[in-house]
């Protein structure tokens, strides 16, 4: 189902390319005829490709369809690289003008270059050209119509259509008994025999609703109180290796058996598990949940015999407390399951009950569908698509899958012509043999693929991109956002940003349910994660077909060589999931490979060769290799020259491998290059010179890498969105180094910002870095040194002192920070200047400003919700000042001292002594009104608190304080003003 795709990838390739190439002066006479003509074909093949794709999904047995989808696909992928080489030359072209000053190198360069280009470009275009001219004349045998429409219609354009389809279940009953089963005592409790381990089957076809219900139950607030520990797993496997192996399918099991018992260990450990015996890791299970009470959702459970595994997992989580429970999702009947088979019954010690889930009634799917449909119109709009919506519904046969995506198809469709073709679409009468491959019936197929074929080709190949990634894979919004724009998905729309045309297209596959289980950010909201539901997500690998691929090594390379005997994958994710897994040199041959997309998922990989990667798979656009976890410090040592070679490399991700200690200076003819991702590269000291030639950089992540300085010719990265972090050179490296003044030339940068070293500028330089012109900088960290592990140097030198606060009242702070962090401040005082004006800032931390003898008086933030003051040895006394009140005033209005804050954290106040205010009578104001949390720790010298001044429901933890414990000790007077307080120990 690719092939539109790219047929309009090449025809905007193609427009792009005509105009630099004209205005380079680098087309003339028979190459102009050429683009021409080629353009022509590909457009009058774009007018039949919907019906192409729809005849192939409704007769799969149309092998000349199916042979000719596949050659123009083909050729349209070396049309785009052909264009992309162009491009690229162009862009060399263009630099060199821009930067050498020996203008009769330039000229000659030049005309050479030109002269090569036109001769390359006839060549290669009348040759491009004759392919599509054969393919655009086999089109008329297969009496296409042409298409109807643009597959545009009614796409909402931000994600704040996107619907939680947890909110809709009609599954109240079903809920009611989980919960009660959830929260009861077993039989074995109530009698006090010896108590089983219960376990709650949640029975059903796919598309039923199971994951929904079981989400529903586990998010569920009493089962969050009812708990100690809840756990969620998806215990499935993926199809595709079932069906490719089923001749190794016990051998599949047994591995998958450890993958779900590590993924239980991780969660209860909170980070990777490095153990790969199952004995191992069921003993760790069993240490972990000793006492707790834990909850146990296995989602997805597809085994039918593992008696010997079930016993196992039985034992290590008994240790648990009463009251443990395990919850399992199966697809299928409750007949089609014989518990005994699979190790469950009272001779394993355990209590099994089912659930068994059957259609939704006729009532509660309508409800469901009126809710989805219907969302945020009004009454007269639902009275007049009412009628036609019913009937849309009876298709679903009571699936709430079907449901969910047929509502938030119709949701944004006005008109009742265009539900009457959802209604009357041939796509209802699929071929029982596409439903057969899909492994899913029609009810959910066919709406799939009427959502699918709504889309417009920009969210065609954005969606069938996210079959790259395995079942029930965590995606992370901003890094998919990031791959669809490697591979060329996202276009600039006049004033928008690639940026935020792919949030855009993550709100509209989001809106019409291709997306679920968002996870969202605790801070603002905005979706972070997401999962795509199951059969989405084998409906997306469907329609991809050979293009994109997942696969996962356990060991040996004939393994995953036998899944990859395709030669013309376009896109490839590798997974590791035993220690020792070899890379498999099959890979190599994929020649036409675009994504390279190489991850962890329990194991570590050996054995993968770069020079062979970059020698062989020159068309790659993406390129991840980050050491998840250190898991592949082994592996990547040198990032060999050769990387030139990646002509079309726009996603490069090397982070976390902490055996790099260079990057070859080739790496700066990467000239494609939009996103690098050097993250904790922990011995990576320098980037190389020439990095300013890399002017389509548009993100620059290298959090937590000890970078010495930033290299020189960086205010050329004129398309930069984010720098994770600036390092302001220490004066050795000064004529190797960019001023901190560049970052002037940064007209675009948003998101975080951390600067450090700033204790090596002067107020003249902090100024000339205009920080205040970054408006869309919503985060600045600032550190006074450039390695926050190397501590605040000289710290009582009076130079270094004044220095300091010289540079903090030049400094102009971006308008809307939501977040600041300052390190290693060495003044005696802060101004507040610029910082008072913030009025948008939510969260604040001051961390080693070892100096300040008073707290800065930040009360008067309006904003702020979260405030953290660490390691200050020389603070004894928190007072008025704090507040940021003027007290001189008598207005007798009432004043609050910040008016949201609601958590507020100490740490490491050595000296700290008095924490008291001292009112005026005539006055009247509230000190934190919102206060919600307060964490006061290893503040050993702290005598009392201002406990009349605290909200009555505060959070109140106190770490290792020692005249704090003595003061409020169970008994005392003050300990029942603050019978809330709770105190912890290392």
């Amino acid at each position: 189902m690719a092939e539109e795709i790219t047929v309009s990838t090449v025809l905007d390739q193609l427009s792009s390319i005509t105009q630099q190439m004209n205005g380079a002066r680098l087309l003339v006479g028979g190459v102009v005829t050429d683009v021409e003509k080629l353009r022509s074909h590909l457009e009058a093949i774009r007018e039949v490709l919907d019906d192409a794709e729809k005849r192939q999904v409704k007769d799969v047995k149309d092998k000349a369809v199916e042979d000719w989808l596949r050659e123009l696909t083909d050729t349209c992928y070396a049309v785009d690289d052909a264009l992309d080489e162009w491009n690229t030359a162009i862009q060399k072209l263009l630099l060199a003008n821009e930067t050498d000053h020996k203008a009769s190198k330039v000229r000659s360069f030049t005309c050479h270059l030109r002269i090569a280009l036109r001769f390359d470009i006839g060549c290669k275009l009348k040759n491009l050209s004759r392919r599509v001219d054969a393919i655009a004349g086999k089109k008329d045998g297969f009496v296409i119509k042409l298409m109807s429409g643009s597959g545009e219609g009614g796409i909402m354009t931000t994600s704040s259509a996107v619907i939680d389809p947890l909110e809709f279940h009609g599954r109240n009953a079903e809920k009611q008994k989980i919960l009660q089963l959830l929260k009861g005592e077993s039989s074995d409790e109530e009698s006090g025999s010896k108590p089983t381990l219960p376990v709650i089957w949640i029975l059903g076809n796919e598309g039923i609703g199971k994951t929904a219900l079981a989400r529903q139950v586990f998010d569920d607030s009493d089962v969050k109180a009812n708990f100690d520990k809840r756990i969620w797993v998806s215990a499935s496997y993926p199809r595709d290796e079932i069906r490719v192996a089923r001749d190794e399918i016990s051998v599949a099991r047994d591995r998958d058996e450890i993958r779900v018992a590590k993924a239980i260990l991780e969660s209860l450990k909170g980070s990777v598990s490095s153990q790969v015996e199952m004995e191992t890791v069921l003993q760790y299970i069993n240490e972990f949940v000793q006492g707790k009470k834990v909850l146990l959702v296995l989602d997805d459970l597809w085994w039918n015999a593992y008696p010997r595994y079930w016993e196992q997992l039985m034992y290590s989580l008994k240790s648990g407390s009463e009251g443990s429970r395990i919850l399992v999702t199966r697809s299928g009947g409750k007949n089609g399951t014989n518990m005994t088979e699979i190790g469950l019954g009272e001779k394993n010690g355990t209590n099994m009950m089912e659930i068994g889930l059957g259609e939704l009634s006729e009532e509660e799917c309508r409800s469901l569908f009126r809710q989805i449909a219907f969302h945020g119109r009004s009454s007269d709009y639902r009275e007049k698509f009412e009628p036609i919506g019913r009937r849309v519904v009876g298709k679903c046969k009571g699936l709430p899958f079907a449901v969910k995506i047929l509502g938030s198809l119709l949701r944004f469709k006005t008109s009742i012509k265009e539900w009457q073709s959802v209604l009357d679409s041939e796509i209802w009468n699929l071929d029982s043999e596409i439903c057969k491959r899909a492994g899913v019936g029609y009810e959910c197929l066919s709406p799939l693929l009427l959502s699918y074929f709504d889309l417009s080709p920009a969210l065609k190949k954005c969606f069938l991109y996210c079959s790259i990634f395995p079942k029930n894979y965590e995606i992370e919004k901003d890094r998919l956002i990031k791959l669809w724009m490697a591979q060329g998905y996202l276009k600039s729309q006049e004033s928008k940003d690639m940026e935020l045309v792919g949030e855009e297209y993550f709100g509209n596959l989001s809106s019409r349910s291709l997306f679920q289980d968002f996870q969202k950010s605790e801070f603002d909201g905005r979706i972070i994660r997401c999962q795509m539901h199951p059969i989405v997500h084998e409906f997306a690998q469907l329609l991809s077909k050979s293009h994109n691929f997942n696969a996962e090594v356990k060991g040996s390379d004939q393994e995953c060589q036998s899944k990859s005997s395709h030669e013309k994958f376009r896109h490839l994710m590798i997974m590791f999931e035993t220690d020792h897994g070899a890379f498999p040199n099959s890979v190599y041959n994929q020649k036409k490979l675009r994504s390279l997309v190489v991850e962890h998922g329990g194991g570590f990989m050996n054995g993968i060769v770069l020079s062979k990667v970059f020698d062989q798979l020159t068309c790659l656009r993406t390129l991840e290799l980050s050491n998840h976890d250190n898991v592949l410090c082994k592996v990547i040592k040198k990032v060999p020259k050769q990387i030139k070679r990646l002509i079309h490399l726009r996603y490069l991700n090397l982070s976390k491998n902490n055996k790099i200690k260079k990057l070859p200076k080739t790496l700066c003819e990467l000239y494609n290059l939009q996103t690098l991702e050097l993250s904790w590269c922990s011995n990576l000291r320098n980037l190389p010179q020439g990095m300013g030639k890399l002017i389509n950089l548009r993100h620059v992540v290298n959090v937590g890498t000890p970078l010495s300085y930033m290299p020189k010719g960086i205010e050329r990265w004129s398309c930069l969105r984010t720098l994770s972090e600036f390092i302001v050179s220490g004066g050795n490296d000064d004529k190797k180094a960019s001023k901190l003044e560049c970052l002037k030339s940064l007209n675009h940068l948003q998101g975080s910002l951390n600067i450090k070293g700033l204790g090596n500028v002067d107020k003249d330089e902090i100024f000339k870095a205009e920080l205040s012109k970054r408006e869309k900088l919503l985060a600045l960290g600032i550190s006074f040194d450039r390695d926050d592990e190397e501590g605040s140097k000289n710290e009582d030198d009076e130079a270094v002192v004044e220095g300091d606060e010289d540079v903090i009242k030049g400094l102009q702070l971006p308008p809307k920070l939501e977040s600041l962090e300052m390190f290693y401040y060495r003044g005696k005082s802060i101004s507040l200047t610029s910082i008072i004006l913030l009025d948008k800032l939510r969260s604040m931390t001051l961390d080693r400003c070892m100096n300040l003898k008073q707290l800065p008086g930040l009360g008067g933030l309006p904003a702020l919700e979260s405030l953290t003051l660490r390691n200050m040895k020389r603070i004894e006394k928190v007072s008025d000042e704090f507040l940021g009140i003027d007290r001189s005033s008598s207005t007798g209005k009432t004043v609050d001292a910040f008016p949201k804050l609601k958590s507020l954290v100490f740490l490491k106040m050595k000296a700290w002594k008095e924490w008291q205010y001292k009112p005026r009578r005539e006055q009247h104001y509230k000190i934190m009104p919102c206060l919600h949390s307060l964490t006061i720790g290893y503040c050993n010298e702290l005598e009392m608190l201002p406990d009349k001044h605290f909200p009555y429901k505060l959070d109140l933890k106190i770490i290792s304080c020692s005249k704090l414990e003595e003061r409020y000790k169970e008994g005392t007077v003050e300990r029942k003003r603050l019978p809330q307080i709770k105190f912890l120990h290392d």
